[in-house]
């Protein structure tokens, strides 16, 4: 019986091709048993053997196939039932990292409405799974048609950036990930789309873009102009070197200043161009270390109390106080003349916002005169903003200037998910 046909049959079939052959193969054997055997059992050894032999015959012949039949059953009962078992283990470690994976797991009818909804889409998309099933992708992704050509074109979809509506049409970067499944009459199901969250992401390459575009006009307007005057400079002392030697020392003492701000910038330009990168938790450790280096850098001396737990910061505050951080000591740099600068980051008192204090004790500036736009103040507040947070300047002549900013610790997006 293990030579039974390998199609890829179901249990029951097996079962059913048994039904139809094994009562044939019997009654075969019984009649060879009568035409051959059994006459010639009775023409050699008399009677009693034929009949002794007979009745041994047709007592064992019915059992032993019975059994013979069972234990096959069985054995494919066993392995059956194995195999059931390991498909059901795969189907809920599926289903269990399905429900608590960070990214966005989604599936979509043939007509690319909503169908599955996981818990980490509810936290990352602010919206519970009771509202979205049946919903169509658009509301979700306005480039969803652009998604569903590429699909039907390739089949999957990877790599594909975008720009998500999370609740209260919060814009969040996603990329994401769609293929074609699977579609039956009992669960009709046409695609599943994996989405991951990369504002993040997408914010440190713009924050760095910027940094770029700032260190490019810096080395235009302040480096290039420094260099070109020096150069200047230099060619007027060579004519004077001989009719006016004191004159020709008070300029190179200037002319060495002048380098040694040159060499600063350069220093800090190269400082700037370094990857904006940190493993989650380890937020507070790099941001001291940054502010140690630049102030390294700026001749500053540092003063830094972070009495925040960084593994509890959102990402996207992460990158804001970053970033308030990095616009405060470049204007400290460029404008402050300051020797000193501090920083404090602590919880508020209810525990629901983030603190941050960035002082310098430069000449500080009149705010009311002030061309703030210079300080990069407006884009820094509208990033401050675009998070829920605030954001204040202080500033007078002769005293320094303190920036003051406000973050909430949760996203407004995640807070009233169930």
């Amino acid at each position: 019986m293990s030579d039974f046909p390998r199609q890829q049959t179901s249990l029951i079939d097996r079962i059913r091709w048994l039904r139809y052959v094994l009562p044939p193969a019997l009654v075969l054997m019984v009649v060879l048993y009568q035409l051959g055997v059994a006459q010639s059992l009775e023409n050699n050894f008399g009677p009693l053997v034929h009949y002794g032999f007979e009745i041994g015959f047709y007592s064992l012949l019915g059992p032993i196939a019975t059994l013979l039949t069972l234990i096959w059953v069985e054995r494919k009962l066993l392995e059956q039932d194995r195999l059931e078992r390991q498909v059901q283990a795969r189907t809920q470690q599926l289903a269990s990292l399905t429900a608590v994976s960070a990214d966005a797991i989604l599936s979509l009818d043939e007509n690319n409405h909503i169908t599955s909804w996981n818990q980490g889409a509810a936290m990352m998309l602010g919206y519970a799974e009771t509202s979205m099933i049946g919903q169509p992708l658009v509301v979700l992704l306005p480039e969803a048609e652009t998604l569903a050509k590429h699909l039907e074109e390739k089949g999957l979809v990877t790599g594909f950036e975008t720009t998500a509506l999370a609740k209260n049409d919060q814009p969040l970067t996603v990329e994401l990930t769609q293929t074609r499944i699977f579609e039956t009459d009992e669960l009709s199901v046409a695609s599943l789309i994996i989405m991951r969250d990369v504002t993040a992401r997408s914010e440190r390459r713009d924050i760095q873009e910027e940094e770029r575009a700032r260190i490019a006009r810096d080395l235009h307007d302040g480096v290039a102009q420094t260099l070109y005057f020096m150069a200047l400079k230099a060619d007027m002392m060579r004519k004077q070197l001989v009719q006016k030697p004191e004159w020709v020392e008070v300029e190179l003492n200037e002319i060495g200043k002048m380098a040694r701000r040159v060499i600063r910038e350069v220093r800090r330009t190269i400082f700037a161009l370094r990857p904006l990168n940190w493993s989650k938790g380890e937020f507070t450790n790099a941001l001291t270390l940054f502010i140690e280096e630049y102030s390294e850098q700026a001749g500053w001396q540092a003063e830094i109390a972070i009495e925040s737990q960084g593994s509890t910061i959102p990402t996207r505050v992460e990158l804001t106080i970053f970033r308030v951080v990095q616009e405060s000591l470049n204007n400290a740099a460029k404008h402050a003349e300051a020797s000193k600068v501090w920083l404090t980051l602590e919880d508020s008192q209810d525990g629901r916002a983030l603190i941050l204090v960035v002082g310098d004790d430069g000449r500080g500036f009149d705010l009311v005169n002030a061309d703030s736009s210079g300080l990069g103040l407006v884009q820094m507040r509208e990033r401050v903003a675009a998070i829920g947070g605030t954001l204040q300047l202080a500033s007078q002549p002769g005293i320094g200037t303190t920036v003051t900013a406000q973050f909430p610790r949760s996203s407004p997006r995640t807070e009233d998910v169930k």
